[in-house]
């Protein structure tokens, strides 16, 4: 199941740009190996701006941005509940040179709008993000699954993973991908939960995904694994 999440008024810019070239029949996942939009300077301009203002790297995702736009996918299906829970590591939101992801400038520009709440002792960048009726609580708690929600009554819990999103020499997809699947089996789970293994959405981690959806211990264990792509699509979840 693939959609994307955001590509309204609510969109956040770097979403409301690709959609628009996206309806041109124009790429933007320079990852894709199509070389519509990476061609285009202008385009790469435009992009890598958003990404640095918001403080994240533009040839990675952080499993900060997989987590949060994972939940807010999962908000936008119809028979979803009204919140979701994600865990921030505030270690894992520092990007090299002493730069920080801004989560809540990354929220608002997409529409969230955090609550105001007594921040005593917690990051700034915790709490409720509402957004209609929906709502995101970030908090920095680990051990709970990265990402916690619920469809048509089902709890979706869900490991996520920071990932290249341009290849690379090495198996950084393979450890990547092996260590959110080995996490997610020690969820704590019941019986009718969903358990997510969540990576970035890239030719590499998908032709592993592809390869070990198959594979009988992780069928047998019932764990998906979905693409998160930074436009906003999520694909190999299935509710």
């Amino acid at each position: 199941m693939a959609n994307t999440i955001g590509s309204g008024a609510n969109a956040d810019p770097l979403t409301r740009w690709s959609s628009r070239r996206q309806h041109r029949g124009i790429r933007t996942n320079d990852s894709s190996g199509d070389e519509g939009a990476s061609s285009r300077p202008g385009f790469e301009i435009v992009r890598n701006q958003i990404l640095r203002d918001l403080g994240l790297p533009v040839d990675r995702m952080l499993q900060a941005e997989v987590a949060l736009r994972l939940a807010e996918f999962i908000l936008s299906l119809p028979t979803s509940g009204a919140m979701a829970s994600v865990a921030i590591d505030g270690a894992g939101i520092k990007i090299g040179d002493g730069g920080v992801f801004d989560i809540g400038g990354f929220m608002a520009t997409s529409g969230w709008e955090q609550s105001k709440e007594l921040q005593i002792g917690r990051n700034a960048w915790t709490g409720a993000y509402r957004r209609g009726d929906k709502t995101i609580r970030v908090h920095s708690r680990l051990g709970e699954g990265d990402v916690v929600a619920a469809v048509d009554g089902r709890r979706i819990i869900a490991q996520c993973s920071k990932g290249p999103l341009a290849r690379k020499p090495g198996r950084a997809e393979h450890s990547q991908l092996t260590t959110a699947l080995g996490e997610a089996l020690l969820f704590d789970i019941g019986g009718d939960d969903i358990v997510v293994a969540a990576v970035p959405d890239t030719p590499v981690f998908r032709m592993l995904a592809e390869t070990w959806r198959r594979r009988p211990l992780v069928r047998r264990a019932g764990i998906r694994i979905a693409l998160v792509g930074r436009d906003g699509t999520v694909s190999g979840l299935a509710l």
